[in-house]
């Protein structure tokens, strides 16, 4: 694929979905070469004296070649490839190649409610914007199979790029290399022992059968360990006991299901995994402050259907 930058029409419709892209390229900067080249509109167009501050989200992917990387919140860094920076609105940034290197870019801009939330719940962090990637191969592919859909219709902002797009975000994200000792964030945003297979093999069980009256015991059967080893190696790498662990997995369910269905309250409770309706009821109130019935109230008194018809 050539050096090519676009910038995209953004319509009301993936505007109101909650994602869109803003703009993609790549660009192949040779040694000594002057950087950023010109020919980007203002908003997006720095140097490295004065750096830059966007209005949205940036994937800026290093496939090739060494340089710096500078923000206010995680100060300077020196890199070589492949390395993957997030670039966050309102956030002053700069970077540039290495003159002996030069580098390959490749980047996608994209704003929205989604993105936002991704940023909410900690997945993208403006104090780590930048990444090692350990699966350079594969997601160089995927990059490229986004610009081509770019290049190809480059006046396209469709909701279904919008999909693509964040799925690049979300393979950029699976293909980092994560820091020593670092954990990665599981459903419940704590911090998930992954590299335990004990740990791993009890999460996968309670995500997938705690739908049904399923205990500790019936957990430590399945793997098979005792009771005992299982709490202490499951509390060990989360932070939490495996009964926490069930009944987190069943108010969630309980809460998308009291969101987006009109179940009634006893069904919900059914579904979800819980012995009683009053034993969703405590949980309810002790985890989210409100009672089923007023949680599914205050969120669905201004649900995104009700908004588009009014």
């Amino acid at each position: 694929m050539q050096d090519f930058h676009h910038y995209l029409p953004v319509n009301d419709d993936a505007m109101n979905w909650g994602a869109y892209l803003t703009s993609a390229g790549k660009m192949t900067i040779a040694p000594k070469q002057s950087y950023p080249p010109k020919g980007h509109p203002a908003v997006y167009h720095f140097d490295w004296r004065r750096g830059r501050v966007l209005p949205e989200f940036a994937l800026v992917f290093i496939s090739e070649g060494a340089g710096t990387f500078e923000t206010e919140q995680a100060g300077a860094q020196q890199f070589r490839e492949p390395t993957a920076i997030f670039l966050f609105p309102g956030v002053w940034h700069r970077y540039r190649p290495e003159p002996s290197t030069g580098w390959t870019e490749r980047w996608i801009c994209f704003n929205g409610e989604i993105a936002h939330r991704l940023a909410n719940l900690g997945l993208l962090s403006p104090q780590k914007p930048l990444s090692r990637v350990r699966a350079t191969a594969k997601l160089t592919a995927q990059f490229d199979a986004l610009l081509e859909q770019v290049v190809s219709n480059p006046i396209q902002n469709s909701i279904l790029l919008s999909l693509h797009g964040l799925g690049l975000v979300a393979d950029a994200l699976q293909a980092l290399a994560p820091s020593a000792g670092e954990a990665v964030a599981g459903p419940q945003g704590a911090e998930q022992g992954l590299e335990d297979p004990i740990t791993r093999q009890a999460m996968e069980i309670i995500w997938t059968h705690s739908h049904r009256p399923i205990s500790v015991n019936d957990i430590a059967k399945q793997l098979p360990i005792t009771r005992r080893t299982l709490d202490r190696r499951f509390t060990a790498a989360t932070g939490r006991s495996v009964l926490d662990e069930i009944n987190a997995c069943r108010v969630s369910r309980a809460k998308r299901l009291l969101v987006e269905t009109t179940l009634p309250i006893k069904t919900v409770s059914y579904l979800a995994g819980f012995s009683s309706v009053e034993r969703m009821r405590v949980l309810f109130v002790e985890q989210e402050g409100a009672s089923p019935s007023v949680y599914r109230q205050e969120r669905t008194q201004h649900s995104p259907a009700e908004a588009a018809n009014s």
